[in-house]
């Protein structure tokens, strides 16, 4: 994915919780207009960055992302309160790879640039960019320039990262995978307890045998269970528990581990550390579910694409440094241009 759709996609999740789908459809008329300070705001290898520069490209990515909200200044203040910090970083790295192109005499054709115009705004170019409020040659320079970017970034970043991923960091990746998240089984079932103020280990076999030859779930059984009951035992139904290998404690897993499915555990016995009443456990198993790990060939290319993402990351990194290390550009100086309070756009 290139580095443009990364800050879109992250513009487009800022925006998709500021600016729900039941915006107001009607009436735009009585919308405040948008004023905004223009100034410059930082300056590339001999080329300023305006607000204003700012604010054509977040009208192009306004009406490629959200046009249907083109006549809500609303919405407009919104997207760049929201994007325009991000934007502004966005044009500087642009600068440093235009000026990189430059130096490397990178070619692009009229008709790439002329081809890439048409996509966007359709046939009637000059029409739409009349609405969005742009001119032509200004468009033109910043399709150009978007161009030679993306034609930068696969070279130095993309084609880059993608060459770094080998077939052994795929398999490390899986091996990785598999320990955090291994085959696992969950379990369903209910536990039988019977409490006693002494030991009642016939009593507990016998409620066992009648709970296998009955061979029924033991909420059907309710009523017949009860009959087991004296004065000094009683019989308690556990809810339905539905667990994870993991989330089981020894003493279930235990009596879990040989059961099939509609069958009953023999009593296990334990003394309650609370009332010190004997306790015999009979578990039931409702069903047990299988959930082998992924294969290999299932998941490595989701497991390529999320190292390339990463080896992109540390890749555009690198190249930008490099970049600003070569042209002289200190990002510190940013933020005495651009402080954090700073608030350039506001309604009227």
């Amino acid at each position: 994915m290139r580095k443009t759709f990364l800050i879109l996609f992250s513009l487009a999740t800022v925006l998709s919780a500021q600016m729900p789908n039941q915006m107001p459809k009607a009436d735009f008329s009585h919308d405040p207009k948008i004023a905004f300070q223009n100034a410059i705001l930082a300056k590339v290898n001999g080329s300023t960055i305006s607000m204003m520069d700012v604010k054509k490209k977040m009208d192009l990515l306004f009406h490629q992302n959200y046009s249907h909200l083109a006549d809500s200044n609303q919405a407009r203040f919104q997207f760049y309160q929201a994007s325009w910090r991000h934007v502004l970083m966005e044009l500087i790295d642009n600068e440093l790879m235009l000026a990189d192109s430059a130096e490397k005499e990178i070619k692009l054709t009229d008709g790439e640039v002329r081809e890439e115009m048409e996509e966007r705004f359709g046939p009637n170019v000059m029409k739409t960019l009349d609405k969005i409020g742009l001119t032509y040659e200004e468009t033109w320079k910043m399709v150009r320039s978007e161009l030679l970017v993306r034609r930068m970034s696969w070279w130095f970043i993309q084609s880059k990262a993608i060459q770094s991923v080998t077939p052994q960091d795929i398999r490390q990746a899986y091996r990785f995978y598999l320990k955090e998240n291994p085959a696992y089984q969950q379990w369903t079932y209910r536990v039988i307890s019977i409490r006693a103020d002494q030991p009642e280990e016939a009593l507990a076999e016998e409620i066992f045998r009648f709970l296998n030859q009955t061979g029924q779930s033991p909420e059907l059984l309710g009523e017949k269970l009860k009959t087991f009951e004296k004065e000094s035992i009683s019989i308690q139904l556990s809810p339905e528990y539905d667990a994870a290998d993991k989330d089981l404690s020894e003493a279930h897993r235990t009596a879990l581990a040989t059961l099939a499915p509609g069958s009953y555990s023999e009593p296990s016995f334990q003394m309650s550390r609370i009332d010190r009443k004997a306790v015999y456990r009979i578990f039931y198993l409702v069903r047990k579910e299988d959930h082998p790990a992924p294969s290999f060939e299932t998941i490595a290319q989701k497991l390529q694409n999320e190292l390339t993402q990463k080896a992109m990351i540390q890749e555009s990194q690198t190249y930008l440094e490099k970049l600003r290390k070569h042209y002289g550009f200190d990002t510190a100086h940013i933020k005495q241009s651009v402080p954090d309070d700073l608030n350039p756009f506001s309604l009227e």
